[in-house]
């Protein structure tokens, strides 16, 4: 897509999620947004000679000349910090994904997906202030159940992690699930209805403000960029923006199951929600024997939901709001000395929504080990850094 027609095509690409009330109230924003736009392209084009976007440092120097990252300084008697080193880790883990929908005030054809997913391994890298991972779906795990739909997975993330402030862009998605609501099965030879056509998508950010960010280091069991040197708890502050999607080629629900549905959803094969978070937290690092942590970090919060149930991808209806309750907790314990880390990691986090004649629950948890090297980081490393990031980085 053409960069001068950003400005035109955002509202369209924002369409299937939000009401018309809540377009027409931020339809004076991407007015504003397609003239910067329209006016950036213009002086671009004619200063094109200078290609300034392929070159960060000029980029920074003609439209952001006062951008500095500020360093925040840390407490060095309770956090370690190592910008020096390149954290590379690598972490296995076993998932357990599971999205259940059922009419509002019963269970009668409830819709219980789960995957057959094993295990997944993922690799990430820290330098600094950016961290970056991805993770994938290890086929010579051991795999509980083969009698489920063949399941794929895949994960990326990365991530900006000051002292205070931190942010991070995911991308999630796995496709191939399992209906294991045995009520629901039109053929009676088989256990379970396989879905193979049903996937789900994701894009999440967010960002997170450490309250107590000179003591505390939110980041230090995550990174792995910083290390907590004395036991300390802090207070946390979430915000952020969630774009999912729950699809299939056919109706999500058969037609033994659409007799305890509404008329309005039993030809549904597309579910569409952009969630809206602000939720405090509170996180925790317990160090024991020097070496050893204990994290742990929960954030509940209720979240706004915009959300469009479709019949087809290209369906226009209007859009619905609500509130769903969201519950996230991340656990850990291990061990970090100046060179290697390891640990055993445990993340769940529940969600649940009532969206217009159906109840929605979803069931994310994940299990498993992580481990990790700081090596002296390569010059070549140094320079791509120094000469991409803007200047404080």
């Amino acid at each position: 897509m053409p960069l001068c027609n950003v400005g035109e095509k955002m509202p369209r690409l924002l369409q299937p999620i939000l009401s018309p009330s809540i377009k027409t109230a931020i339809r004076p924003f991407f007015s504003l947004l397609s003239l910067m736009v329209l006016l950036g392209c213009s002086y671009t084009s004619v200063a094109q000679s200078e290609n300034v976007f392929l070159h960060p440092k000029k980029f920074y120097k003609k439209y952001l000349p006062n951008l500095r990252i500020k360093k925040d300084p840390l407490d060095t008697l309770y956090i370690k910090t190592y910008p020096n080193y390149l954290s590379v880790g690598m972490h296995v883990l076993s998932p357990s994904l599971r999205m259940n929908i059922a009419p509002r005030g019963t269970q009668s054809g409830a819709l219980n997906l789960r995957t057959n997913i094993a295990d997944i391994i993922g690799f990430s890298a820290s330098y600094r202030f950016v961290s970056a991972g991805f993770a994938m779906l290890l086929k010579s795990g051991i795999r509980t159940h083969d009698d489920y739909a063949k399941s794929r997975y895949r994960t990326a993330t990365i991530k900006y992690s000051g002292g205070a402030n931190s942010f991070q862009f995911k991308y999630l998605r796995f496709k191939g699930l399992t209906d294991v609501n045995t009520l629901n099965r039109l053929d009676l030879t088989v256990p379970y209805i396989k879905r193979t056509d049903v996937m789900n998508k994701e894009f999440q950010f967010e960002g997170l403000r450490n309250i107590s960010w000179r003591k505390y280091s939110y980041t230090g069991p995550l990174t792995f960029s910083q290390r907590q040197l004395k036991s300390r708890m802090g207070f946390l502050f979430k915000a952020g923006v969630y774009y999912s999607q729950l699809s299939s080629d056919t109706t999500l629900i058969n037609t033994l199951q659409a007799q305890h549905y509404d008329d309005d959803f039993r030809n549904i094969k597309i579910i569409r929600t952009l969630s809206i978070k602000l939720a405090p937290g509170m996180g925790g690092n317990l160090v024991f024997l020097k070496n050893y942590y204990f994290s742990l970090v929960a954030f509940p919060s209720y979240d706004l939901y915009l959300y469009k149930m479709l019949e087809d991808k290209d369906d226009k209806v209007k859009g619905n709001q609500t509130f769903a309750f969201i519950l996230e907790g991340k656990t850990s314990v291990g061990y970090q000395s100046r060179r290697f880390y390891g640990g055993l990691r445990y993340e769940i986090e529940t969600r649940n929504a009532a969206l217009k004649t159906i109840q929605y629950n979803g069931l994310y948890t994940y299990l498993g080990l992580e481990f990790g090297y700081r090596f002296n980081t390569p010059k070549v490393v140094k320079k791509f850094y120094k000469e991409t990031m803007p200047p404080g980085m």
